[in-house]
């Protein structure tokens, strides 16, 4: 369970979830959490209640933050009012790119 601090301001911050993962938000592709100030991207994973093993790729404002596909989410930094997380499954093969997108 995340520790959060005591008396903190909530602040806004967007979730984006794809393929597999979008069974653990509200059951739409993004929405909005309210978190307090000194939460880290691996307390929103453990809030959402999603299995570290089943994300394969995750995104801080559009950059990577796993060390590796299939790793853990490597961020400690604290978010801030108005940012995006976004984490994505497995990417499912496709013919027509002939190969999984990551």
């Amino acid at each position: 369970m995340p520790t959060f601090l005591l008396n903190a301001f909530p602040m806004k911050i967007e979730i984006l979830l794809y393929n597999s993962l979008l069974k653990y938000g509200p059951g739409n592709l993004g929405f909005l959490l309210e978190v307090p100030e000194g939460t880290v991207p691996a307390d929103i994973v453990q809030q959402l209640a999603i299995p570290v093993d089943e994300i394969f790729a995750a995104w801080r404002n559009g950059r990577n933050i796993m060390d590796s596909f299939g790793g853990e989410v490597d961020d400690h930094k604290s978010l801030e009012e108005g940012e995006r997380l976004a984490f994505s499954g497995p990417v499912p093969f496709s013919r027509a790119y002939g190969a999984p997108v990551c």
